[in-house]
Order: structure tokens, then C-alpha cells, then sequence
């Protein structure tokens, strides 16, 4: 997926109306300094392919992809429903727990390079790319 696509879906989720609903696939979003987990559906798919827009919120200070620091972050994930397979190709992240404050620092990726992984929550990677292949049916 080229960068201008991936712009264009996340631009797209962000003017769709419908996809305002997150769920929640790990943690509580009463509790806004625990670990959660949290997915939307974008609108557009192809084939065996969807974009899901991803927030994560950690408990603690992460280490990023590509190197920083963050609490939380805000990203486009392309999922591979029949490989069972998500990656990112944007990640928005900010200093704050649940979304809070200024971007700290935003990155885009190759498709395939940023494989969607949770470090220190073992199988959320696996449960999320579940969950969002079957929202899409």
C-alpha cells in the first residue's frame, strides 16, 4: 500500500460517520492509565485486505517503532484476513495515556516492515486480527 493510499484511507475514516464506534478488544476504557486496546473498521477493503484504524494505550512509557518514546498511540493497520496477518503503515503516537495532548512524533511504514504486535500482552496481536475479520463479514 503506497503512502498517498494509506493517507487517503485514514482521511477517509476520519470524515466517515458510521465509523465513529470503537471496540474495545483488550482493557477497560473506564480505566484511562491501564493498558487497552481498541479497534474501528475503515470503509475501504480490497480482496482478502481491510484497513482498521488501531489505538493503543499503555500503562507505562513504550518504546516506539523506529525508536521514542509513548504512552499511547493512534494508527492505520492493514489486516490480512486470510493469512491472519496485520501490519502498520501509519502510527500516530503522543506522550500521553488515551490519546491525550500533541502528537509527540508519527511515522508511515512499508507494507509488511511494522507486523501489529503488543509486546507484554501475549495473543492480543492474534485476537485483534480475529476480531476485525469478523466485524468485516
Amino acid at each position: 500500500m503506497s503512502r498517498t493510499l494509506a493517507t487517503l484511507l485514514l482521511a477517509t475514516l476520519c470524515s466517515t460517520s458510521w465509523a465513529q464506534e470503537w471496540l474495545t478488544v483488550y482493557g477497560d476504557p473506564l480505566q484511562p492509565e491501564a493498558d487497552r486496546i481498541e479497534i474501528r473498521l475503515a470503509s475501504l477493503s480490497r480482496a482478502d485486505q481491510l484497513a482498521v484504524e488501531v489505538r493503543v494505550s499503555r500503562s507505562t512509557v513504550r518504546n516506539a517503532y523506529g525508536g521514542g518514546k509513548y504512552r499511547s498511540h493512534h494508527s492505520l493497520a492493514v489486516i490480512d484476513c486470510d493469512n491472519q496477518a496485520g501490519w502498520y503503515t501509519q502510527m500516530k503516537f503522543y506522550s500521553l495515556p488515551a490519546w491525550k495532548g500533541a502528537v509527540s512524533m508519527s511515522r508511515t511504514f512499508a507494507p509488511g516492515s511494522a507486523p501489529v504486535a503488543f509486546k507484554d500482552i501475549p495473543g492480543e496481536a492474534e485476537r485483534l486480527v480475529r476480531a476485525a475479520c469478523k466485524l468485516r463479514k
